[in-house]
């Protein structure tokens, strides 16, 4: 299975051999299409319809992403496991976070919302995978659920029934996350990368490393010049804002939570979460709040600090005024956060 490309044509592949092997085994599982819909949250018209628990209904669903999904909240109703929460915007160090995390064998879990994410977290076995490394490489007494996703939503969900998590919610100002994703995808692109190079075909690497070679050797003006306007093309893209762009609204608001009173109740009302608004500053935090040893890993930027950034603009104040339109509703949240971060902290 190793060998298998992560595509929807292995999972096919896959699925045929589950269907066999389940059909040699003779067994029956009282699965119904109520099950699949209510308590995995199954939205996959084909596979509901038409479901009638047969050996290739139920290899199909062995390695769908929606059950692969679902793991998390498979174990909160079958294990007496704490729940941790390590929520954490693009950018703001939650990476390293759940690295020490799983360094210290605890088990994190990700959303799996589709396909692409699911292969790339779990492969093409997901819920299975999952469920054998929970069992065999992590203490079954803790989960973590970690990852880039709306704050809300993901209390709203795991507070049905009587689940009570304890965890972070960690963040950094809207400019400094925007410059680290700027740098992200620029170094993305000058590595030639196919996700993104696919989103700039006008941007040329090579020329991205001249640029990048030439800023950090001297302050030829035609160079600072040439980053700002691929800094403006970068910015500029569609995906990058779908990505990047506003960041905290997509991750802390939804139709229940549209403003920062809504937000300060929300953490109000879960008084074991912890807004962390600098992952080096408030590293014992997380990591009591975590119940972990520190120290985190941390990931160099020494390729492309934020000085060529700076160096680039004329002053950081000129490189924030550039890019801070993007972000108002991000610089809002973020405001309130930091207050609520400074109360926690004086209480």
């Amino acid at each position: 299975m190793e060998f298998l490309p992560k595509t929807r044509e292995s999972q096919a592949i896959l699925a045929n051999l589950l269907s066999e092997r389940i059909a040699k085994s003779e067994e029956s599982f009282s699965i119904d299409a109520n099950f699949l819909v209510d308590r995995i949250g199954c939205t996959d018209a084909n596979l509901i319809e038409q479901w009638k628990s047969a050996p290739t209904d139920l290899a199909w669903l062995m390695v769908h992403e929606q059950l692969s999904n679902y793991f998390c909240q498979f174990v909160i109703d079958n294990w007496n496991a704490e729940v941790f929460l390590i929520h954490h915007v693009p950018r703001s160090g939650g990476t390293s976070v759940c690295e020490a995390v799983r360094k210290q064998s605890y088990f994190v879990a990700y959303p799996q919302t589709n396909f692409r994410i699911m292969v790339q977290s779990s492969g093409l076995l997901g819920f299975g995978l999952q469920l054998v490394e929970f069992e065999e490489l992590a203490h079954p007494d803790r989960i973590y659920v970690g990852g880039h996703f709306n704050l809300p939503e993901m209390l709203a969900k795991l507070g049905r029934g009587d689940v009570q998590c304890r965890g972070i919610s960690l963040t950094r100002s809207p400019v400094a996350s925007m410059s680290s994703a700027i740098r992200y995808v620029w170094i993305m692109v000058e590595q030639s990368d196919l996700n993104w190079t696919r989103t700039y075909p006008s941007l040329d690497p090579m020329q991205l490393s001249a640029v990048r070679d030439a800023t950090t050797l001297s302050e030829d003006p035609a160079s600072l010049t040439a980053m700002r306007e691929i800094v403006g093309t970068i910015t500029r893209a569609p995906e990058f804002q779908e990505n990047f762009g506003d960041l905290l609204s997509k991750y802390y608001y939804n139709q229940d939570v549209g403003d920062v009173f809504a937000l300060q109740r929300l953490f109000a009302g879960h008084p074991d979460l912890a807004p962390c608004v600098d992952a080096v500053r408030d590293e014992d935090l997380i990591c009591w709040q975590l119940r972990i040893n520190g120290p985190m890993p941390r990931l160099s930027n020494a390729l492309f600090p934020h000085r060529y950034l700076e160096r680039a603009f004329g002053s950081d104040e000129a490189f924030h005024a550039a890019i801070a339109s993007a972000a108002l509703r991000s610089s809002e949240i973020y405001g309130a956060l930091c207050v609520m971060r400074a109360l926690s902290a004086r209480g």
